[in-house]
């Protein structure tokens, strides 16, 4: 990223400036990024177009205070995240041959709404993790993060593959547990 600006910017107090809130709020930008989409390529795409719309704003963003030029800067990310998402969408609604595959769909199928609810819990998710012990973390992670089969969970937790089904239960209930917490709710069905 840092070669893109230093590619487009002619300015050197520009692309001195541009460099710097890159490398400042780099995390930043991705966070942000990463709450509308789990694919790092468009992540990569979304931070290059917001970098792009700063670029064109850097007469303004420059005598900003850090703290203001944070939350315009998940200001811009947001928008941009939400801009390509509707074109995507837009593209897959109008695509003339047809073609689509499963990802297609599954994603087309995921409102704003929906997405920003998931990146909510998703938020409450990382705020009880490390509440949970090792192995339920390992369990969690392993199924539904890393694809693990019953049978490569038992290998790794060296435990027989028939005990994984309850493991994985009681580890659900933990998370579940702790989340409802948070919520201050004491019984899921109150939720």
């Amino acid at each position: 990223m840092i070669e893109y600006i230093s590619a487009t910017i002619n300015d050197p107090n520009d692309k001195e400036f541009m460099i710097w809130l890159y490398r400042e709020f780099e995390k930043l930008m991705y966070a942000t990024a990463y709450k509308y989409t789990s694919v790092p390529q468009t992540a990569e795409d979304i931070v290059q177009d917001s970098i792009v719309n700063l670029i064109q704003k850097i007469d303004t963003i420059r005598p900003m205070e850090k703290c203001v030029l944070g939350g315009y800067i998940v200001s811009t990310i947001r928008n941009t995240s939400i801009n390509q998402l509707k074109s995507q969408d837009y593209e897959r609604a109008h695509r003339s041959d047809g073609a689509e595959n499963e990802m297609d769909n599954f994603s087309s199928e995921i409102s704003l709404d929906k997405l920003m609810m998931l990146s909510e819990r998703l938020d409450q998710l990382a705020k009880i993790w490390p509440q949970l012990s090792w192995e339920d973390q390992f369990l969690l992670e392993g199924k539904y993060i890393l694809g693990y089969n019953n049978q490569e969970l038992a290998e790794k937790l060296l435990c027989k593959p028939s005990s994984i089904r309850m493991k994985l239960t009681r580890a659900r209930r933990s998370a579940l547990s702790l989340l409802l917490k948070l919520e201050g709710v004491d019984h899921y069905d109150e939720a």
